[in-house]
């Protein structure tokens, strides 16, 4: 989860800053840093495509906090 949050980030800054480019405020972003979030969005993606085929054919719930907390409680 910690990945999709870091990947939500780098896409927000991401598009304004190509909207700022787009109105000559900034310089766009380079094709390398371009590329480089595209495989960091890919990589989450695939990761997320995993855990939901996992879930499918295993049945497995996402864990919760709660759940955490309550297995530590005698």
């Amino acid at each position: 989860m910690h990945e999709i949050t870091v990947v939500n980030s780098l896409l927000g800054r991401y598009v304004l800053r190509h909207l700022d480019a787009d109105a000559g405020r900034a310089d766009p972003v380079s094709m390398v840093d371009e590329c480089a979030l595209a495989k960091q969005v890919a990589d989450v993606a695939s990761d997320l495509r995993a855990r939901a085929t996992r879930r499918v054919q295993c049945g497995d719930r996402p864990p919760l906090i709660v759940d955490a907390v309550d297995e530590e409680r005698p």
